[in-house]
């Protein structure tokens, strides 16, 4: 009893210490938009109100779909994203994803929304998974090629640049409080991501960096809701001062699989 109760003690002062950092994470990134938004006019606040849905077809194959709206606050400044794709399990800890979006881009930054750009983007991405004391790590790489058109100019055909923008990120998923199942019922989340770009005039490869901590909340047997808060440092496509900015992130998660989404069909 006495070693049960010790565990159980260790547990929950783990969980304790697992949200303080959560917390201390989202206090460090507010106070440094702050800060930002006092010395530069680069410090924005946008949020990201998004839908991810996986849909399992079989034990291997699934199908992806997910989707943005982005305002940034104080500006006319929106980006709409749809993501569609599939995915595909390669054994017990590798997953893969090959996807497609279209969408606008703003390649001087976002202090100039009227110099807005089409972009076409491919993704292929593997993502490898595994335990650590009791933390789920996920290695999630990711290559995106960019086709980003020219300004749009009345009489003027469009023009456009290819791109190619590897990103990598390192991510820890803690159960706070499971449910009667031994599913984790609330989650934390950290993660911390790089992307690089070539073929871009922007100095250096470096393009973003995107750190995140966040909690999951899961309200049903396949959907869960994320949120969370991440501050990108982030250099324009055609180059300038790097922007700060703090992103609030709203995440409606759809696990269900295929068959019981669309099931009613089949039985008519």
């Amino acid at each position: 009893m006495a070693a049960s109760g010790a565990i159980r003690t260790g547990r929950t002062e783990g969980r304790r210490h697992a949200l303080a950092a959560a917390v201390s994470l989202l206090a460090v990134c507010c106070c440094a938009a702050r800060a930002q938004n006092g010395a530069l006019p680069y410090g924005k606040r946008i949020s990201w109100f998004s839908y991810n849905a996986d849909h399992p077809v079989d034990s291997r194959w699934g199908v992806h779909f997910d989707g943005s709206y982005r305002p940034l606050y104080g500006s006319r400044w929106r980006q709409w994203l749809v993501r569609p794709g599939v995915n595909l399990r390669a054994g017990q800890h590798w997953q893969l994803s090959f996807t497609y979006s279209y969408f606008s881009t703003n390649p001087e930054g976002l202090d100039n929304p009227n110099r807005a750009v089409a972009e076409h983007r491919l993704h292929q991405q593997a993502e490898y998974s595994h335990r650590w004391r009791g933390n789920v790590i996920r290695h999630r790489f990711r290559l995106e090629e960019r086709w980003l058109s020219s300004p749009w100019q009345e009489g003027r055909p469009r023009t456009w640049q290819w791109q190619d923008r590897p990103r990598y990120m390192l991510r820890l998923d803690r159960a706070l409080r499971r449910n009667g199942n031994g599913k984790d019922s609330v989650t934390l989340t950290l993660y911390d991501e790089v992307l690089t770009s070539f073929r871009s005039p922007a100095a250096s490869a470096f393009e973003q960096n995107r750190v995140y901590g966040g909690v999951t909340w899961r309200v049903g047997r396949y959907m869960a809701v994320d949120l969370g808060a991440f501050h990108q440092w982030f250099k324009p496509i055609h180059g300038g001062r790097m922007e700060h900015n703090l992103v609030f992130v709203t995440l409606l998660r759809n696990n269900a699989p295929l068959r019981e989404m669309f099931g009613w069909l089949l039985r008519r």
